[in-house]
């Protein structure tokens, strides 16, 4: 199978009459080159038992050819037919709107052949689509449940807003952007708000999280900020609606005293008011959970930004420094000394703790492009989490989540080869080791050149010098110390190589070493 991004890649190439550059490509899907070379490799393998192949050219790009017009309709005919029986709920515009409907609607029930009349469709294809819908919940907790008198979705309140926000994040990912920007919600979210709950309440909430911000003086990150934003408007949706289900376990009980159960007292005050309808205490505790869950937007400008009490704990600060440990053992790197490694992490991992214990789930929107661009750190960060959160919580942390860390890990990593003693091996002429010289250091400011020598003095100079890289412009014989070549004038490839040596090499070995060893 192909995701939904090849899908539309495959169906792009397929109107193209010319070939169309990777640059194009990934300018027209808004991804890195490499995503589509991966994307490429992958429509190839799926195109293994078609007529049709991927043509590639050196300096024109791609191009889908085939022996004849006829495999290429072939081909679109099969993508039309894969894009209408998609098993994917978020796919599909009809199966979307059915489960929103049906968890909109929970503990009601409805029939058959009023979904059949509401949506313009047979029954059968009701049945085939709920049986998807219902596959699609199983994960969720929740169960469609049928009986003589209807069909429903049965579950747990927090269940039900979960899959329901899951259903709405899908509906985000798929609209197109606009054009004016409402504060901080971007132009794509805020019409896809707009259209499932209307303006007026999501211009209510807004000013809402407005208020909140400003009470708890600091700022949620933006992911949190729309999961803690859109799971309020399902709340009010569905008390409006009176579909709501409490819990009968009696929830725990923060003091009076709590800033933020507080905080999250007065957010239902209001919301009551706006609304015109009470809400049961338990919501004060919903929201209280959502904020504690939700990470903080740092300003890096701001001094005094990473040093609010509030964002820390103890066992953030344990999980971190054990996060950190492992991440370094793993890739042989020592990370223990990187203060912003470690402030960034431990204001992370607090909410990630919550939220783990709340069973509440944050979306990584560019996950897709952190497991294909960060492939290795991904990986790595994957263990690394395993490793370390089996002994403090039996519950997975997310792919999303992970991806989260992974970025903090590569940034690390990065800092790393900001400081490095390089020796230059240049038999071209002093001009040319003085301009090779002067663009490494346009591109590595931090870098040392401890001398710049011809290929037959390598060895010694090596040994005596000791650099942590070696660039050379001519062949040389191999050595222990890491080795790139490049050309004399330093291009964009010649840098690209510089830091896979420094970061990717290193750590392609340790993902496929501790991979193996899991």
């Amino acid at each position: 199978m192909i995701t939904s991004r090849q899908h539309k890649l495959l169906r792009f190439l397929l109107q193209q009459r010319e070939h169309v550059t990777l640059t194009t490509l990934a300018e027209q899907f808004c991804v890195s080159n490499k995503t589509i070379q991966r994307d490429l490799n992958v429509i190839n393998e799926y195109l293994t038992d078609s007529e049709v192949r991927v043509s590639k050219k050196v300096g024109s790009g791609v191009l889908l050819e085939a022996e004849n017009a006829a495999e290429l309709l072939k081909l679109e005919l099969q993508l039309n037919d894969e894009s209408e029986e998609s098993d994917s709920v978020l796919g599909h515009t009809r199966r979307v709107k059915i489960a929103s409907w049906l968890l909109s609607e929970t503990p009601k029930e409805t029939s058959i052949n009023k979904l059949s009349e509401r949506y313009y469709i047979s029954n059968a294809s009701v049945v085939n689509d709920l049986k998807i819908i219902e596959e699609w919940i199983k994960p969720l907790g929740l169960q469609l449940f049928r009986s003589q008198s209807g069909t429903r979705i049965k579950g747990s309140e927090s269940n039900v807003r979960q899959a329901m926000a899951a259903l709405i994040n899908g509906l985000i990912n798929h609209q197109d952007f606009g054009l004016v920007n409402h504060s901080r919600l971007d132009p794509n979210t805020y019409k896809a708000l707009v259209q499932y709950f209307g303006e007026e309440e999501v211009d209510f909430v807004q000013v809402l999280l407005q208020e909140m911000e400003q009470a708890l003086a600091y700022p949620l990150g933006e992911a949190y900020y729309i999961n803690i934003f859109t799971h309020i408007l399902i709340m009010m949706r569905r008390r409006i609606s009176g579909n709501l289900l409490y819990e009968k376990e009696e929830v725990s009980r923060k003091s009076l005293e709590d800033s933020v159960f507080l905080i999250a007292s007065q957010m239902v005050t209001k919301i009551e008011e706006h609304i015109g309808l009470s809400l049961h205490e338990d919501e004060v505790w919903f929201i209280y959970q959502y904020i504690i869950s939700s990470g903080v937007l740092i300003d890096e400008n701001n001094s005094n930004g990473l040093l609010h009490v509030d964002l820390f704990s103890e066992e953030a600060r344990d999980v971190t420094t054990s996060l950190v440990n492992r991440f370094s053992q793993l890739i042989n790197i020592d990370l223990n000394h990187d203060s912003q490694l470690y402030e960034g992490l431990v204001v992370h991992i607090r909410p990630l703790i919550n939220r783990l214990h709340y069973e509440i789930a944050i979306r990584n929107p560019l996950i897709d492009d952190i497991k294909n661009e960060l492939e290795d750190v991904y990986q790595i960060t994957r263990i690394t989490v395993e490793n370390i959160f089996v002994r403090c919580t039996e519950k997975r942390v997310s792919d999303d989540e992970v991806g989260y860390l992974a970025v903090h890990f590569q940034a690390a990593i990065e800092r790393q080869i900001t400081q490095k003693r390089v020796l230059l091996v240049c038999s071209t002429g002093v001009g040319t080791s003085h301009l090779l010289k002067s663009r490494i250091l346009r591109a590595f400011p931090d870098w040392e050149i401890i001398a710049a020598i011809p290929a037959s003095k390598l060895q010694n100079a090596n040994q005596e010098l000791a650099p942590d890289l070696v660039i050379s412009t001519v062949h040389v014989p191999d050595i222990d110390t890491p080795m790139v070549y490049v050309t004399a004038f330093l291009n964009d490839a010649d840098l690209q190589r510089i830091t896979e040596k420094l970061i990717t090499e290193k750590l392609h070995h340790a993902s496929n070493v501790h991979t193996v060893a899991i």
